[in-house]
């Protein structure tokens, strides 16, 4: 059962928490990685849907104090992730997502990096068999005020290529690349 996470979040503003949920509910993924940790909000949804599947474990990865941006404190996540009981299923690590490569498969993604076209393109190549689970995706979240300063590639022009859905449309919005 779905309780929202008591956590800060631009997630929490619009219950993208419970899509969150409800896709990794849906998709019964074994294993799970996930990009951008940041308080443990997205974290803890993906955790409460494995726990309700019954099996599963999440590999999270964030830079936290490293990042230069809005960034979160890896011991707060780490008691954030205890706190609510997913010690066992989640597995919090320092990383950046530019420098880490996988040879294991992976059921679903989640990320949410300072998410662009190029990321979400990068994720799209690296992982061919992945289902994806992205923060953005939507118009609106295309033109807010940092992806025209730092001149990043728009994601919503790769739709169609990419072949994702908007499974939530409210702000930053929450798209899905399912494969298999």
């Amino acid at each position: 059962m779905y309780i929202e996470p008591n956590i800060e979040s631009s997630y929490n503003q619009n219950n993208i928490g419970k899509t969150i949920y409800d896709i990794t509910f849906k998709l019964k993924p074994n294993r799970v990685l996930e990009f951008g940790v940041l308080h443990g909000y997205s974290t803890i949804c993906i955790g409460q849907a494995l726990r309700d599947i019954g099996s599963g474990s999440l590999i999270s990865y964030d830079l936290f104090e490293t990042y230069r941006y809005n960034n979160s404190r890896y011991n707060d996540a780490v008691k954030t992730i205890h706190g609510y009981g997913f010690g066992e299923i989640i597995n919090l690590k320092r990383g950046d997502f530019e420098e880490l490569n996988f040879e294991d498969s992976f059921d679903l993604i989640h990320l949410d990096i300072s998410n662009d076209g190029d990321k979400i393109l990068d994720v799209f190549n690296r992982f061919p068999n992945s289902n994806i689970l992205f923060e953005g995706g939507t118009l609106e979240r295309d033109n807010v005020d940092w992806m025209s300063e730092y001149n990043k590639r728009k994601i919503y022009p790769l739709k169609e290529k990419l072949g994702y859905d908007i499974v939530n449309y409210d702000f930053p919005g929450l798209s899905l690349i399912e494969r298999g």
